[in-house]
This record gives C-alpha cells, sequence and structure tokens, in this order.
C-alpha cells in the first residue's frame, strides 16, 4: 500500500544527483514505507527560490544554508528549521593549490567567483571578520552550473580569479575531475557547527508535527546507511532514479567520480565525537543565537529575529528513535539484500 506522498525539497537543478544520493536508501530500502510515508522530491534551483518555494508548498521540507533560512525569515516567510543537517561548515573559500594567496586576508583586492550568488552574504560576513570589507574585493560570474565546477578550472589556471566560494559537492567535483583545491581557514567557518538545516513552513509544523518527525527519522536512517556504504547509496540512485543509471561502457568512470562528490557531501553531515548533542538533527541553542550574532555583526540582518519562531528541537528525540547498528549492519549488502535485512 503506498503511504502519504511527502516531498523533500533540494536547491538544485531539475533531477535527482549525486550530491543527494543519500535520500535515495529511503527509497530503495522502504524507510520511507515503514513511516507510512512516500518521498519525492522538488528542484528549486538556487536557495532563495527554494525557499519560497517551501513556503508556497512546493515541499513538505526543504534542505537549506542555515543563513538561507535567517536570510528568509528575516523577510517575512513563515519558515522555521526542524532539526540541523550539517553538523560544521560546507562551504570553503578554495584557490589553486600553487596560489600565492594563503589566508583570508589575503583576498583583499582580489576576484572571486561563488556558485550560488544568494549565498554571498555568508561569504562576505567570514571576510569582514578577516578585515577584508565589502567593496574591498569584486566578485565575478559564476561560469556554468553552480552543481559543476567545470567551466571554472580554467579560468582559476588562468588566474582570470583568484578565489572560489564553494560548496561540498563542487568541491568533490574538483578532486574528481583531477584538481585538488587548496582551502583556506576562515575563523567564521570553523565556528560553525549547524551549517545546513531541513527547514519547513510554521502553518506545516502546526498540522503534521509527527509526519515530519517521522519523514526525519526515515532520512536519517538513510543518511547512517549512506555513511556506511556509499557506493550502495548510489546504486539505490540509480535504482530508483534510472535516468541516473550510467551506461555500462561508462560505469566505473561514474562512480568514481560521483563517489568524490557524495563523500564530500557526507563529510559535513557527520557528528564528531566532541559534538556536545550526538543526536541526529540537534540544534543547539547556542549555536542559533551565534547565528544571528555574526549575522547581525555583518549587516546581513539589520534586526534581531525571534528566535523561537526560526527554529524547534521538540522533534529530535522522535528523529532518533531507531536503530542505527541494524542500520549499519545491513550495509554492504547489495540494495535487495539489503532490504531483506532489515527490520527497522
Amino acid at each position: 500500500m503506498n503511504g502519504r506522498k511527502f516531498t523533500i525539497g533540494v536547491a538544485t537543478p531539475r533531477g535527482m544527483s549525486a550530491p543527494y544520493a543519500y535520500f535515495t536508501p529511503a527509497v530503495a530500502l522502504g524507510y520511507d514505507r515503514d513511516a507510512g510515508l512516500e518521498f519525492e522530491f522538488f528542484y528549486g534551483g538556487e536557495p532563495g527560490s527554494t525557499a519560497r518555494s517551501l513556503c508556497q508548498g512546493a515541499c513538505d521540507i526543504a534542505c537549506l544554508n542555515t543563513i538561507v533560512g535567517f536570510m528568509g525569515h528575516a523577510e517575512g516567510l513563515p519558515m522555521l528549521a526542524i532539526g540541523s543537517k550539517a553538523r560544521r561548515a560546507h562551504r570553503y573559500f578554495a584557490v589553486m593549490p600553487e596560489s600565492p594567496v594563503g589566508k583570508l586576508s589575503d583576498l583583499h583586492g582580489k576576484m572571486i567567483a561563488c556558485d550560488f550568488p544568494h549565498i554571498q552574504p555568508l561569504a562576505e560576513a567570514a571576510l569582514a571578520e578577516e578585515s577584508v570589507a565589502p567593496g574591498e574585493f569584486k566578485w565575478v560570474p559564476w561560469r556554468g552550473s553552480g552543481m559543476q565546477i567545470q567551466d571554472m578550472i580554467e579560468p582559476l589556471r588562468r588566474e582570470e580569479l583568484d578565489a572560489v566560494f564553494i560548496m561540498d559537492w563542487t568541491d568533490g567535483d574538483a578532486i574528481a575531475r583531477g584538481l585538488k583545491l587548496r582551502h583556506l581557514r576562515s575563523k567564521l567557518l570553523e565556528r560553525i557547527r549547524v551549517s545546513s538545516c531541513y527547514w519547513t513552513r510554521e502553518a506545516k509544523l502546526a498540522d503534521d508535527e509527527d509526519v515530519l518527525a517521522r519523514a526525519l527519522r526515515a532520512i536519517q536512517k538513510s543518511l547512517v546507511f549512506s555513511f556506511a556504504d556509499p557506493q550502495a547509496a548510489l546504486e539505490a540512485m540509480w535504482e530508483t532514479h534510472p535516468e541516473t543509471k550510467p551506461p555500462p561502457g561508462l560505469r566505473s568512470a561514474v562512480l568514481r567520480h560521483d563517489m568524490e562528490i557524495l563523500k564530500a557531501c557526507l563529510e559535513p553531515m557527520r557528528i564528531d565525537k566532541q559534538d556536545p548533542d550526538s543526536r541526529w538533527c540537534a540544534i543547539p541553542t547556542e549555536e542559533m543565537i551565534a547565528w544571528q550574532d555574526l549575522l547581525l555583526r555583518s549587516g546581513v540582518l539589520n534586526r534581531k529575529l525571534d528566535l523561537k519562531r526560526l527554529y524547534t528541537t521538540a522533534l529530535v528525540a522522535r528523529i532518533n528513535n531507531f536503530n542505527a547498528e541494524e542500520i549499519q549492519a545491513a550495509a554492504g549488502l547489495s540494495i535487495p539484500r539489503a532490504a531483506n535485512n532489515l527490520n527497522t
């Protein structure tokens, strides 16, 4: 019997791809159906438009940078975070390995490109903290899709720009293409422990709190499986979204490329041993206060927001009510065999 449709929004162009392959074991292994749900996906394009689409009802939750939620809430969008997604920074300032730029303050007077312009305020806040004010560097347009770095490699090599501000998956894409960019340390970004969240509408939380808890629990099961066996997660994507499956002659090359992207996307979601709250989706109050303080200092926000309306931890205990060890034990099996060995 089919479950209730539940739509997950992601800020990408249309179509499932490796950065979000960790969602697909939930469908292939039936974690969504165990929760009485049937997952489907909404592709919202850039982050700002995805936030607006969420609030217009295009999806039930959306995976968005924490700064996007703050900015959306400040604009009057009725959205709030119901769980953390990435537990540390998943964006980086990066330069060519041989670049003379050694630290963020060296970007004074330099040219920088950002894969998604809506995220530029975060970069500007990080640079300002290192004494590089807006106007003391130049933004240059990103070439090609923000999902890929392919069209930016030659401009970097020809020194047509000095640095890029990129997502985890773009960094993984560069590694897969044979280019390991050098990351520049950022005081601001290294302080961040909740860099992205699962967001929903205020009305959705009021009406469907239990549905949201069940959905996020199924997603965390899928994430645990993907950490344990990322290749199986990619194979789940090929099974559930056949248009992503590479032709036989390209399977090995595509798998190598997509594994680098998926691993880069999973890493910021890993829970460190020193994390003060080791539960999936935990949102420490001090983290949200710190976010608001830095956005106020940087000028991204011009007034304080009501944090009680911006996020909730009410679902966290229910989200974590599953047996992670049983899911990890199933990893490494083929997707059909894994499904037969799970009783979660």
